[in-house]
């Protein structure tokens, strides 16, 4: 999801002798004393959150859609058919879907089947015990009007909106909110169908742009109305299958790569008079793709393509289908498109490799970002680099964990730390290992090993104390699930600089860059016990580089009292 942007008017220079200096900008490190609240969970959201028999006991090989959209009357109209494998035997399943949609008929392997509704669960009997391992359908014919969105994509659902000509210009977006506000589907991030046919009826003289590879438009008796055909011929997680209606005029291009060799198709959809703006502007993608490439591994979606499609809204990582919304403009000093680089980075960190439960999403969203400052360093270089996330730093709440309560579908964009922080996790982790070959070899076997697959913060952890062989749990620990960030507490006495970890475990164990006035560079290594140092004659001046790992300071006084 496009990460919010904070432009931040006012930044702190701090400057000073004995106890702490910094040339250029500094922001210190916030750990506000009250912790950031989780909301009530209603029973609706813990229900549609939450893992339990009902769902576990299936997994969904195929989804199919075939859903009418009503542009004036703001309603869908369709049905969905679920095809699955019984993981365990089961009687009774759950489907999901919002209260405020109707379901007019359910079938099970072409039978009448009984339902049951509550909040926005279905809960469906299967005619007979269904035997562990056997393959049914589900077929669900449902209406109504879906949720509208807020603030799309952070506060999703649909996007009724008109284009600068008063045509229909339509859209969804609904990570947090879940696919099952607009199509019946087991709506849970930790089962994807492996394959999905997206079948989307408009009024004549609309487009309808969806994920996948296009298959054809089919009109219907009174020429009134077009089915558009698409297939998604790959996993896909539900809050990516998604759809875009409009006047747009295709924009046709091509990717070859330098890393596969391989051609990948482009597929652009544009509102038409931007669509010279957009044949320009579109060439930077192909740069991120190949950068991408080298440093994540192969483009994972090659059979489908890949296409930006001018949306009602920011933009949004729908596989294979990019919303796009940023206006044509190189935002970051006139680099690059940030939209772009982000969302395409998210068929990477997000669509290929997912997290089984928004609980884990900085493994997509701070991947994502943090994909955008290796990207910067790349093109600029390391001191880019290194300003890129140094302003992004400044907006890290450190209130909650990075990750968050499981089983709840919870993600709120209001705190942006999965992005900030998450990528600030990465860079520390980077500094720490001190090895990027190494490092980057962790972060591309991440992606190759787990391509197609959900997955929690435990599979990376794992990962990178396999390749280092050594044991990062206290690091994790710190940075994912403690929400405080770690302080080095210090004071310069007698010629002596003493120091020692705040905020952390004792087994916590980060060495910390010392840069003293004289322009020298060491690395110590702080413990929970209070430790002292003598400082080269004539040096009173120092800092602690927290530009390269995420951590604060303060003074503290009685720090020589308590080492002596």
């Amino acid at each position: 999801m496009k990460r919010p942007l904070v432009y931040l008017l006012i930044m702190l220079l701090v400057t000073g002798t004995g106890c702490g200096w910094l040339f250029g900008f500094h922001r210190e490190v916030h750990n506000p004393k009250k912790k950031g609240r989780y909301p009530r969970f209603s029973k609706e959201e813990k229900l549609r959150g939450e893992r339990s028999p009902l769902r576990d006991c299936y997994d969904v090989t195929c989804n199919e859609l075939h859903v009418s959209v009503d542009p004036l009357k703001k309603y869908l109209k369709g049905k969905v058919k679920i095809d699955a494998s019984a993981v365990s035997a089961f009687e009774v399943l759950q489907v999901d879907l919002y209260p405020n949609m109707r379901a007019n008929s359910i079938t099970f392997n072409g039978s009448p089947a009984k339902y049951e509704r509550k909040h926005g669960a279905i809960f469906i009997t299967a005619p007979q015990k269904i035997k562990a391992g056997e393959r049914f359908s589900i077929e669900v014919a449902y209406e109504g009007e879906p949720l509208p969105a807020r603030r799309p994509p952070w506060d999703g659902g649909f996007v009724w909106k008109k284009d600068k000509q008063l045509n229909d210009w339509i859209g969804v977006a609904c990570q947090t909110e879940g696919a099952s506000l607009w199509w019946p589907c087991k709506d849970e991030n930790s089962d994807e169908a492996d394959s999905t046919l997206i079948n989307i009826t408009v009024p004549a003289g609309l487009f309808c742009v969806s994920n996948g590879q296009f298959r054809g438009i089919d009109s219907l008796s009174s020429k009134t109305e077009h089915t558009y055909r698409w297939f998604v011929s790959y996993p896909i997680n539900n809050y990516n299958v998604t759809l875009y209606i409009g006047k747009y005029r295709h924009l046709s291009d091509s990717y070859k790569s330098p890393v596969t060799g391989k051609t990948l198709a482009l597929n652009h959809y544009v509102l038409p008079w931007n669509y010279t703006m957009a044949q320009k502007h579109f060439q930077q993608l192909k740069d991120h793709l190949a950068f991408f490439e080298k440093t994540f591994g192969e483009y994972p979606f090659y059979r489908d393509g890949f296409k930006l499609v001018e949306s009602p809204y920011a933009g949004m990582e729908h596989q294979t289908a990019i919303a796009y919304g940023n206006g044509y403009k190189n935002d970051f000093n006139g680099w690059f498109d940030y939209i772009i680089l982000h969302e395409t980075a998210h068929e990477w960190w997000g669509n290929s490799l997912s997290a089984s439960d928004l609980a884990h999403v900085w493994l997509q969203e701070g991947f994502a970002t943090y994909s955008e400052a290796l990207y910067v360093e790349h093109i600029q270089g390391k001191n880019a680099y290194l300003d890129y996330l140094y302003w992004q730093r400044m907006t890290i709440k450190n209130k909650r964990p990075l990750i968050g309560p499981m089983g709840r579908k919870y993600f709120s964009y209001k705190d942006g730390d999965v992005y900030m922080k998450g990528a600030w996790t990465l860079h520390t982790l980077r500094s720490v290992i001190a090895d990027d070959p190494l490092f980057f070899d962790i972060i591309k076997t991440f992606h190759v090993e787990n391509s197609m697959k959900q997955v929690t913060s435990d599979a990376f952890i794992a990962l990178v104390n396999k390749k280092t062989g050594k044991d990062y749990s206290w690091f994790f620990k710190q940075y994912l699930s403690k929400r405080k960030a770690p302080f080095i507490e210090y004071c310069y006495a007698g010629g002596k600089l003493y120091y020692r970890w705040k905020n952390t475990d004792s087994d916590f164990v980060m060495p910390v860059e010392l840069v003293t006035g004289n322009g020298k560079r060491t690395m110590i290594y702080p413990t929970a016990k209070v430790q002292a140092m003598t400082l080269p004659d004539g040096v009173s001046e120092f800092a602690f580089n927290d530009r390269i790992m995420l951590f604060g300071s303060r003074e503290n006084k009685s720090l020589k009292r308590k080492a002596d």
